[in-house]
């Protein structure tokens, strides 16, 4: 009696633990500033419609013409719809320049529950969000998603809500639709016939949607196709190919196909940074530079890392065949991990992510090792006993503890920012001086206030000024009259 009433305790506790973290997320989000390319992907500059005016590159085919993202219409299209939308109707219950910093934040917060989601479901095996075993297993791993903490290595909702829909959000649509044939490959269990209904669009959606999504779709489907192979080879050719699920024929199949297409139509993509462009051989020499600070800039990796091999340990020392399942699963991450990496230099260099490898491009093997973080742990726990378990459960929860001390940060961040839209609100100025380093919708200063013609555009248009008013910073600023 008293063993089921603290299982209780523990259950109600891990519950109240879970809604913090989402809650002081939803905080943090809702104080970051907008940062860059959010204006002319909302109000679709010249570069973003010929996008739109072509959304499966069938144009760019038939004329061989080069343009910006030629196979990315779907995250601009969200983009787009969402912010022309979302924080209008939020300004039914709150200011204009609240309803924008809301509108984002509601938009992370999702995007990072979702992910939590598919990675606890994967673990636990099961999809019941108030399972003892899917609570346990988002409890091990939401302190992993750092909003500021070791974000800038370990970041998975980026915190540019532009970024945000080219990156977060393909990758945990991609989760999602890949969920079912993990679970039938870790957990055995079978396609369900709706799930044919609810994943059939992503196979358009998912291959026009970010730069990383079409690559890891494709490693994705053939790591399956090859575990299939490895499981069902002896038994013949014919039996393999018949023995392979029909959901790999009717959904890997055309999801595979489409990101095919999508690559090819990628070498149309006529890039702002031509003049940066440096050779391929010196893009993979900079790989281990890359790689290396990813994994050892901060604390964040080493301690997941730690964590897993010590995991791996335990998991090895008990010799179970569901053990074994467990070490077969890290090699086949690492192989996704070692294409997915050898394949980051031919997407091109970009000046900003001058050593190839970034957080925002090494998001798929983070989301990953916090997969098998969470994973490996939960087995541990449930293998031990006695003593051993309640170091083991000392050790872990001090870690986590630790990630979740060392994200306290993010109040206020965009409180300059704020300032200046409450300033051109109520401003009878057409043009607006702002604070030096007070950046709005930008990653930089804005001195010359005509760059700010479409930013301002943006403003207008969500209502937080009646008229176009345009703004610059005041230092070194020059101001023509009008």
């Amino acid at each position: 009696m008293q063993s089921k009433k603290t299982e209780h305790h523990l259950f109600i506790a891990m519950i109240l633990f879970i809604a913090s973290h989402l809650i002081f997320s939803f905080i943090q989000y809702y104080h970051s500033p907008l940062y860059g390319d959010i204006d002319g992907g909302v109000l679709p500059n010249e570069i973003i419609e010929q996008i739109f005016d072509d959304p499966l590159g069938w144009q760019a085919l038939k004329t061989g013409e080069k343009h910006v993202n030629p196979n990315r219409f779907f995250s601009h299209f969200m983009l787009s719809k969402y912010f022309k939308n979302v924080p209008l109707w939020l300004q039914t219950f709150t200011d204009p320049v609240s309803s924008v910093y809301l509108a984002c934040a509601l938009l992370k917060i999702v995007v990072q529950a979702l992910f939590i989601y598919v990675i606890a479901a994967l673990i636990s095996g099961s999809n019941h969000l108030f399972h003892k075993k899917f609570i346990l297993s988002s409890a091990l791993i939401i302190p992993l998603f750092q909003v500021y903490g070791y974000w800038s290595r370990m970041g998975i909702v980026d915190k540019s809500i532009a970024y945000t829909f080219f990156y977060a959000l393909p990758l945990v649509l991609f989760m999602l639709f890949f969920l079912p044939f993990f679970h039938n490959i870790m957990n055995n269990r079978k396609f369900r016939t709706i799930h044919y209904f609810t994943l059939t669009p992503l196979i358009v959606i998912l291959p026009f949607s970010g730069p990383l999504i079409p690559a890891i779709s494709i490693i994705a489907s053939f790591l399956i196709f090859i575990n299939y192979f490895f499981t069902y080879k002896k038994k013949g050719i014919i039996p393999f190919l018949k023995n392979i699920p029909l959901s790999f024929y009717i959904l890997l199949v055309p999801l595979t196909m489409m990101s095919l297409y999508s690559l090819f139509l990628g070498t149309f993509y006529d890039s702002n940074y031509q003049t940066d462009t440096i050779p391929i051989a010196e893009r993979y020499s900079r790989l281990p530079y890359g790689l290396f600070s990813q994994l050892f800039h901060s604390l964040g990796f080493p301690f997941l890392l730690l964590i897993i091999g010590i995991n791996i340990y335990f998991i090895k020392k008990q010799r179970s065949p569901e053990g074994t399942k467990l070490i077969h699963c890290i090699r086949w991450i690492g192989i996704f991990a070692l294409i997915f990496i050898l394949l980051l230099p031919l997407g091109g260099y970009r000046p900003y992510r001058t050593r190839i490898i970034r957080y925002d491009t090494f998001m798929p093997i983070t989301a990953a090792l916090i997969y098998y973080f969470g994973l490996t742990a939960y087995y541990v726990l449930q293998q031990l006993n006695g003593k051993s378990k309640k170091y083991y459960t000392a050790f872990l929860a001090t870690i986590l503890l630790m990630y979740s001390l060392v994200d306290l940060d993010g109040i206020n961040k965009n409180r300059c920012e704020r300032d200046a839209l409450q300033k051109m609100a109520v401003s009878n100025d057409s043009i607006v001086p702002i604070p030096k380093d007070c950046f709005v919708m930008s990653w930089a200063n804005t001195f010359d206030y005509k760059e700010s013609e479409n930013r301002a555009r943006l403003i207008q248009y969500w209502g937080i000024t009646h008229e176009k008013k345009l703004f610059y910073n005041e230092e070194l600023a020059t101001k023509e009259p009008l």
